[in-house]
């Protein structure tokens, strides 16, 4: 793994090493010893940060300086000549023209101009801060900004409430008033000049033209998925064959897993794959995940395997400060401590499946009823009823009839509300005031109408650049490099052009690519349809904290820290009423949450402790210096 910093002077002055080595030292988490290389050259000084121990860093060619966090596909070329090809051919466009993984900063000296760039999916993050006719300054996590004493690390609470609605931050976003993500998929350009001010180009944006134009059978855009895919899990595999793969028994992390397991066996290299699980079995038998997982491990007994348990939050808990809701130690931090342990510098995760490969829209029945196929409907809704176990007259309600009807009438069915509505969802737990201008800058919900429109969007302005970006931090605190082969470039241009009609077959949703990975899952992975989540057990498990976490909330309501301003105290106070009580535990320790609030969903008093433990989190611009008191 690398990570890059640097600083651009746009005041004449020349730039200081020092600036560079106190944002290498903000980004080095206690126990790492990075490589670092920083290259100053008049108004700019840049710097690179080598995990791997592989040599190399700042890199020249030709009048251009280069600092690069980089694993390219498909090029022979290195790095900083890649990258540097595709500026001088395709200018502002040159992230649509590099495919990989990768944060890249580019100083052309004979023009005087800083060019940044950001992979079209932003696996690798690069944020960045600006002060007109003083600094711009961009490191690849915050803290090499606000740690160095660049940038302020007070919190803008609109981008903070988004993040707490969302679970994720949106386009720039990086909770900090100060501090912007480039956008995945973006360029920036800034010439020296008092007067200059940065030029963000939006480069990659899905042609929405393209969306559902592929022409093929069920088979073969099974058989391209699945060369796609093995050749994305290849150009991710290092050099020795050592890498950690997530596994949580669902089609997307399972077929990555076996995929590489396979690969490192013919290279003589090993595979860690690392297992999140509830700390026992809940739910009914055939939601449980941990007898998916034993099937790819027994089918794959070369395979090393960890297991850690899910972390339950609770007030106090220790956070990196770059990511609000994250814990030091948790299940996230612990997966890439063992990767590290293990000796693997990458990890391979299945982010972007549901988008893409492995889509799982909403409503696809009710979906291909309005786009006319009739065929396939007549075929796909008795096998489906069939594979579900129900008639079919109750499986053209559930599948068809249902999703077609209004939202609100549905909410008056009692069917589900989504977690991040902003006013019956999450968004309740939010300052009245905030929350309408929180409510103004929501991602839509995705998944849900099936249209290229949405389809597109999922990849060009969503959450899965800011999902990559948490990982990408949980993973520099261990010198870990995580990445996505569901998020290849044509992994993800090829899934984008699949029809509609071809993700619904054999009774089954989430095609071609159950078809696709025949031989490589096994059958009992291949086809499961679902796994319990998380929050069940988070949901009971709080039941011990329940009276707690109330008088914290009520101490909270009477001395509001700085970032409280964001939420409603009262409200999170009434969701953490919904939790159950203690005392109505089984024999076993679980609770039966259905009996004890009826139409309540685990989430809502979740979230309801996610925001209490937000909203007493003091000051985080604390130890923060603005850049203009420098």
């Amino acid at each position: 793994m690398r990570l890059i910093c640097g600083i651009l002077r746009l005041d004449g002055a020349t730039a200081s090493s020092e600036d560079v080595r106190a944002m290498a030292s903000a980004m080095t988490a206690p126990g790492l010893s990075p490589d670092v290389s920083i290259r100053p050259n008049g108004p700019v000084a840049f710097g690179v940060l080598d995990f791997a121990g592989r040599g190399g860093g700042v890199e020249e060619r030709d009048g251009w300086i280069v600092a690069a966090d980089a694993r390219l596909d498909r090029s022979n070329r290195s790095p900083a000549d890649a990258f540097l090809g595709a500026i001088h051919e395709h200018g502002p466009d040159f992230p649509d023209r590099t495919d990989g993984d990768y944060a890249v900063a580019l100083w052309d000296r004979r023009s005087a101009t800083l060019w940044l760039g950001r992979d079209f999916m932003g696996v690798r993050p690069l944020a960045w801060t600006c002060r007109p006719g003083g600094v711009l300054a961009f490191a690849s996590l915050p803290k090499g900004l606000h740690g160095a004493g660049l940038a302020s690390a007070s919190i803008d609470p609109v981008a903070y409430g988004l993040k707490f609605a969302q679970q994720y931050f949106r386009g720039g976003d990086s909770g900090f008033s100060d501090i912007a993500y480039l956008p995945a998929g973006h360029s920036l350009a800034l010439s020296v000049g008092r007067d200059a001010l940065p030029r963000i180009h939006r480069a990659y944006c899905p042609d929405r033209r393209q969306v559902g134009r592929w022409k093929g059978t069920a088979q073969q855009a099974a058989d391209t998925l699945r060369d796609l895919l093995e050749d994305a899990v290849a150009s991710r595999m290092p050099a020795d064959g050592k890498v950690a793969c997530h596994l949580s028994g669902g089609l997307d992390s399972s077929a990555i897993t076996v995929m590489a397991a396979r690969q490192a066996r013919s290279a003589g290299g090993r595979v860690l794959a690392l297992s999140m699980t509830t700390a026992r079995a809940i739910g009914p038998e055939r939601l449980d995940e941990r007898p998916l997982i034993a099937a790819i491990l027994d089918q794959e007994r070369d395979v090393s395997h960890v297991v850690v348990h899910d972390t339950l939050p609770l007030p106090g808990q220790a956070e990196d400060i770059d990511w609000p809701g994250s814990i030091v130690q948790g299940a996230d931090d612990l997966m890439m401590a063992h990767a590290a342990a293990f000796g693997a510098p990458r990890l391979l995760s299945g982010v972007g499946g549901d988008e893409g490969a492995t889509y799982n829209g909403a409503g696809l029945y009710a979906c291909l009823f309005r786009q006319g196929h009739l065929p396939t409907l007549i075929r796909e809704l008795p096998a489906r009823a069939q594979s579900d176990g129900m008639s079919v007259s109750v499986a053209m309600r559930e599948r068809l009839l249902m999703p077609l009807l209004p939202a609100g009438l549905k909410r008056r069915l009692g069917r589900k509300t989504n977690a991040a509505d902003a006013s019956h969802g999450i968004g309740r737990y939010l300052d009245p005031e905030l929350r309408r201008l929180v409510t103004a800058r929501m991602m839509p919900v995705i998944l849900q109408s099936n249209t290229a429109e949405e389809r597109a969007l999922a990849f060009a302005d969503h959450h899965i650049p800011s999902r990559c970006t948490y990982y990408a931090i949980m993973g520099a605190r261990h010198g870990i490099a995580p990445s996505f082969p569901l998020l290849d470039r044509r992994v993800v241009d090829f899934a984008l052009s699949l029809p509609l009609h071809l993700f619904l077959s054999d009774g089954f949703s989430r095609q071609p690519f159950r078809r696709a990975m025949q031989g490589i899952l096994p059958d009992s992975v291949r086809l499961a349809r679902e796994k319990v989540g998380l929050g069940d057990q988070r949901y009971t498990d709080y039941a011990s904290h329940r009276d707690d976490l109330i008088a914290q909330a009520e101490a909270l309501r009477k001395a509001p820290s700085a970032t409280s301003q964001v939420f409603d105290l009262e409200a999170i106070r009434a969701g953490l009423q919904l939790l159950p009580h203690p005392d109505r535990a089984r024999p076993d320790g679980t609770i039966d949450r259905e009996a004890l609030a009826p139409g309540v969903r685990p989430w809502i008093p979740l979230m309801a402790v996610t925001c209490l433990i937000a909203a007493g989190r003091g000051d985080r611009a604390a130890g923060g210096t603005r850049a203009d008191d420098r």
